[in-house]
């Protein structure tokens, strides 16, 4: 049997407003895209590359704040990435 390492897996963060992360810590920003090829769905794509963007640096929440189309079947997706870790 073949066992394949694919690397740590991170906990993929909440999506939030603005209002949402005002008490929380600023990680820093992040920025997805949806690979290439022809993507019909390239937004969500964008967005779950961002999102474990953001889990890498151990954030909870993410505040998307632009979505780019590059040309008519890829895009981007960029945010904030935010701890609110209570306690």
């Amino acid at each position: 049997m073949t066992v394949l390492f694919i690397g740590p897996v991170y906990a993929k963060p909440d999506e939030a407003s603005d209002a949402e992360v005002g008490g929380c810590h600023f990680l820093g920003k992040v920025a997805g895209n949806s690979g290439f090829g022809k993507n019909a769905g390239w937004r969500s794509l964008a967005k779950s590359s961002a999102e474990q963007k953001a889990g890498k640096l151990g954030a909870t929440h993410i505040v998307f704040t632009l979505y780019r189309p590059v040309g008519s079947f890829n895009g981007e997706a960029e945010g904030k990435a935010y701890s609110c870790k209570s306690g």
